[in-house]
């Protein structure tokens, strides 16, 4: 079972939008609706609901509820230390939750549009929920879903229907709890016996896995248009259909960690690490992006092999915010380790037409509806709806100024000069990114001081390791030479 409504309508701004959230929340015509999806569930035979909300590192956190309290108008509530914990749940104070405010509750309200029945497992369902402030019902500004759905409503208040996809790349191995527990993750073995990309020869080693995936997600209204092996031991990619950019994020998201679910079923390890070995090629999570207008592709002049000014100003505005909005995609230490053009992930704000060694890629055939930009700096570390929404805001903004982008790069784009160099490391990325004032423009001083916070943190605890720990550099080269 897959229950969708139509999109939410953009909201007003200040005390009118809280006063028409609380009214769209608690009418007797949504809690009509709310009653119908939840009878509809447990007539289905659903004894429990997966609420699931993202979290700022793009993990799914939430709890699993009976369907009477997870399908419910007044909401549930759920604890502001969501959106204080790091990926190993390390605590960061923040103004949202802290020892001082006593970390509150929000309330959480879930999205019927994305409300799903578990076809491998009947007995269960899932649906994403939004968080809003109990006192007057405001949306939390600092939750993925709602920094991506401001862009998307600007967006529609300039005329345009945003569209994307997040296609991901990930690598499968077996499981060996041992030596996972001992960090040797680089010994584990992996699901296929050779390396090449695009090998049909490699598939019979992921069938099991590629047959169930692409099953359960086609089940639950989730189309992969494309699936195939990469070039790293193991790695596969595969590719959703184009939607909506809510649409799209929600269903990358649930792609990933559904994905996680069904390897934990198999005794399966797969990472998304942006680098999980410096032995093999990283893993990427590329955005595929357009604006449509009145119904057609508004990056294109009406034929393929054209691209439009808009379009132009739109990737004139995202090479303008790249290197400050780099921590935003770009999340965590390891997500550095694979900047590098000749594993084609990006090492400059550039772009050019079909060149995978730019940080954009201009696809325009083989159709006009086909003209797109396919930003390559996202690794699959990278929170989706952040992925999209920094992409779009940045698109958006090339836009309202009238940006001119430079001329397109040629052969290898990371080597051009006339191109900024991004960051390296995340503590540069993560400065750039609190001194930004597109950043604080179009995301709003809430947003980029949570978030700069958590990266501050991130990058904290990575020195304290290393001021901690005797590395195995440092073993190899000292250990008997001094």
């Amino acid at each position: 079972m897959t229950t969708r409504v139509t999109e939410r309508p953009a909201r007003a701004r200040g005390t009118a939008r809280a006063a028409a959230l609380r009214n769209r929340v608690l009418t007797d015509k949504d809690k009509q609706r709310y009653e119908a999806a939840r009878k509809k569930l447990i007539d289905a035979g659903v004894k429990h609901v997966q609420a699931e909300i993202p979290d700022l590192d793009g993990m799914l956190r939430g709890k699993i509820l009976d369907p009477a309290k997870a399908i419910s108008g007044s909401g549930n509530s759920h604890c502001t230390i969501q959106f204080g914990a790091s990926v190993q749940d390390n605590l960061i104070e923040t103004p949202l939750g802290s020892f001082e405010n006593g970390f509150p509750d929000l309330v959480a309200l879930s999205d019927l549009g994305t409300l799903i029945q578990w076809p491998w497992a009947p007995k269960y369902a899932s649906v994403l929920q939004d968080l809003y402030h109990p006192e007057d019902m405001r949306p939390c500004s600092i939750a993925p879903r709602e920094v991506l759905r401001r862009q998307v409503e600007k967006a529609r208040a300039m005329g345009f229907e945003p569209y994307c996809a997040v296609e991901y790349e990930a690598v499968l191995m077996h499981v060996d709890p041992e030596l996972m527990r001992q960090g040797r993750h680089d010994e584990l073995p992996q699901m296929s016996r050779t390396l090449n990309f695009y090998s049909l020869a490699r598939l019979p080693d992921l069938r099991v896995f590629m047959e169930e995936f692409l099953s359960r997600m086609e089940s639950i209204g989730v189309h992969i248009d494309a699936f195939h092996t990469e070039k790293g031991a193991g790695q596969i990619e595969f590719a959703p259909s184009y939607t909506t950019s809510l649409e799209a994020a929600d269903q990358a998201i649930r792609i990933k960690y559904y994905a996680k679910q069904l390897c934990a079923e198999r005794n399966i390890a797969i990472t998304f690490m942006s680098r999980w070995n410096m032995r093999e090629v990283g893993t990427g999570a590329h955005v595929h992006q357009s604006l449509w207008k009145n119904g057609r592709p508004a990056f294109s002049e009406g034929k393929p092999g054209t691209f439009s000014k808009t379009g132009r100003q739109y990737a004139a505005g995202m090479m303008r915010c790249m290197r400050e909005f780099t921590a935003v995609v770009n999340p965590f230490v390891n997500s550095y380790r694979r900047r590098r053009s000749l594993d084609w992930c990006p090492e400059n704000a550039s772009w050019a037409p079909d060149n995978r060694s730019a940080a954009l890629r201009v696809i325009t055939r083989p159709s006009a509806n086909s003209a797109r930009i396919e930003s390559r700096q996202p690794g699959g570390d990278a929170n989706p709806y952040f992925s999209v929404a920094t992409g779009l805001a940045s698109g958006l903004y090339g836009i309202e100024h009238a940006l001119t982008p430079p001329a397109y790069a040629t052969g290898n784009a990371g080597h051009n000069p006339r191109f900024d160099r991004l960051p390296t490391n995340l503590k540069d990325a993560t400065e750039a990114f609190k001194n930004s004032t597109i950043a604080r423009e179009v995301f709003g001083d809430d947003f980029v001081d949570h978030y700069v916070t958590t990266r501050e943190n991130e990058w904290r605890l990575w020195q304290e390791w290393l001021a901690n720990n005797v590395t195995e550099w440092e073993l190899r080269r000292y250990f008997e030479t001094v």
